[in-house]
């Protein structure tokens, strides 16, 4: 049964609050609301949430404070600000900080609905109709089958991999396969790392302030970008990882830690080593075990079933763009695309294709607005050749196979979801 994603609704106002909670809830969600910073971060340090929805003035302060107070966990939660008209300068600045977005009241819930749907269906954190159960997005068929063969190992796991690849759509995945799938799933960025914020501290009053580490307890934390890391955290991270203990600042007891951690990097060890001051004996532990995710450029099999699956979350989440579809051109440009900014690129060009598109064909022209006309009309002579090429290779594959499309898709280095999307796209019937 799939688990209701949980929604943290700040907000003083009980009228509103109540209206949002009962509409949250019929939307097969489930709310939890606080009224105050200090509810909202009580919440947060004892409950997974899967996004927010916050009011700007609250109370005791503002949405901005939970939103610093909490960045361990704000780092990958969606957080959408509701505020009225005179702070939505504030707002549109905690955008650009990282929050998802703002809405100014009073706002249309129907609006606010399809945003989280959008939302939480890109991080694979709600079901999409018709959508596989991949993190997300189609993945890449050799990465998908070394991590499902990692999902219950404890050792220190590397993904590797461009900006925009998928490597935080990877780690998720590990995580809700896995035994520690309703333990909490935290990202923190390698660059902001600092002693409080990753071991926590005792304030001035005796109290314990939790860091990333005690609000990730059995769950999965994934260190972003780990040659970001500052010098002079290394060595006590160094003996972290090798210990699995932890004294927050300012304690003189030591804690355990019984999650798992991931690590992302855009460069090998090897790399990382040469031309980064990261420590090698830091490094060696961070990468146990060692899982590289290829850029879309060695993807180009799987281009037209990313994009495809990219294009069913909007539709989903947008009814009134349910029935927008791709042209053959549109498939010829995404598969001739090298797509430098990777899946990020992909969605970024996908999305803005659904929300400025006039009619229910997205042409090449939407996708890449930049490219002249003389330019499309060149790549679509020469992706009709590439096309009919393609689909003589995978008839002959399938003839080959006796039809069995697992072994077809294994002698073609593609997944079994990519050859049924090729197969239906050509017009291929099974023998």
């Amino acid at each position: 049964m799939t688990r209701r994603p949980t929604i943290l609704v700040v907000e003083d106002d009980d009228i509103l609050a109540a209206s949002l909670t009962t509409r949250l809830s019929l939307e097969g969600m489930s709310p939890i609301r606080a009224a105050t910073c200090a509810g909202a971060l009580a919440i947060l340090h004892r409950s997974r949430i899967d996004a927010v929805i916050s009011d700007i003035r609250l109370p005791d302060g503002s949405g901005e404070d939970v939103f610093w107070s909490e960045r361990a966990r704000f780092a990958m939660t969606p957080t959408i600000f509701a505020t009225a008209y005179g702070d939505v300068e504030q707002a549109v600045r905690l955008v650009k900080l990282g929050a998802i977005d703002y809405l100014t009241k009073p706002f249309d819930i129907g609006a606010l609905v399809a945003l989280l749907d959008r939302v939480l269906a890109r991080d694979g954190r709600r079901p999409v109709p018709g959508a596989e159960d991949d993190g997300g997005f189609p993945d890449d068929a050799r990465v998908a089958e070394a991590l499902d063969r990692l999902v219950e190992v404890r050792e220190n796991l590397l993904l590797v991999g461009p900006s925009g690849s998928g490597r935080r759509t990877a780690a998720r995945r590990l995580h809700d396969r896995s035994s520690r799938r309703e333990a909490p799933f935290v990202v923190i960025d390698g660059a902001s790392l600092d002693d409080r914020l990753l071991f926590g501290a005792i304030d001035a009053t005796g109290a314990f302030e939790p860091g990333v580490l005690e609000t990730v307890g059995e769950g999965t934390l994934l260190l972003t970008e780990i040659a970001d890391i500052a010098p002079e955290i290394q060595a006590r991270l160094l003996r972290f990882v090798e210990e699995r203990r932890y004294r927050p600042v300012g304690a003189t007891a030591e804690r355990s830690f019984a999650g798992r951690l991931v690590t992302t990097s855009t460069r090998t060890p090897e790399e990382s080593a040469a031309s980064t001051a990261i420590r090698p004996d830091l490094l060696h532990r961070l990468a146990v075990i060692e899982v590289r995710i290829p850029p879309l450029a060695e993807r180009s099999a799987d281009l037209a079933a990313l994009a495809g699956h990219i294009l069913e979350v909007e539709r989903a989440a947008d009814p009134r763009r349910a029935e927008v579809r791709f042209s053959e051109v549109a498939i010829e440009a995404i598969e001739s695309h090298d797509w430098p900014g990777n899946i990020r690129e992909m969605r970024n060009r996908i999305v803005r294709a659904v929300l400025l598109g006039r009619d229910e064909t997205i042409g090449a022209g939407d996708l890449f607005p930049e490219r002249p006309p003389e330019e499309e009309a060149g790549d679509l002579r020469l992706e009709t050749a590439r096309r009919d090429a393609e689909r003589q290779v995978i008839e002959t594959a399938l003839t080959e196979n006796g039809g069995r499309i697992v072994a077809t898709a294994r002698s073609l280095g593609v997944s079994r979801v990519t050859l049924w999307s090729k197969m239906k796209r050509f017009g291929i019937a099974r023998p």
